[in-house]
């Protein structure tokens, strides 16, 4: 079961390439793709920079610490399976952004 958290309007947001939005007790970053959004862990898992101000390049993020690449669909990451990003579901409602979690 997933449970919705509205983040706000596209429009309101600040893409800068990704916008980082408070979503329950995390953050994430969302990232305008294929006119649609995406929605990942915004903490880099190596060295805990935000995602959300890397590099867009072919579907990927890429942090500006040490140019590791997380895919923006699936989280998985070139170093390594074990440094892959969660992945949340993103969807528009009304002129607003929601992004789903997973209930506990």
């Amino acid at each position: 079961m997933t449970r919705w958290f509205d983040v706000g309007a596209p429009g309101d947001l600040k893409f800068t390439p990704g916008a980082a939005v408070k979503v329950a007790d995390r953050w994430v970053a969302l990232f305008a793709k294929d006119g649609g959004y995406r929605a990942i862990d915004n903490l880099c898992p190596h060295a805990g920079a935000p995602l959300c101000d890397g590099s867009v390049l072919d579907g990927k993020v890429v942090c500006f610490l040490h140019c590791w690449e997380f895919d923006l669909d699936t989280g998985a990451c070139d170093v390594g399976p074990q440094w892959a990003v969660a992945t949340y579901p993103v969807r528009e409602r009304g002129g607003r952004l929601e992004v789903g979690l997973p209930e506990a």
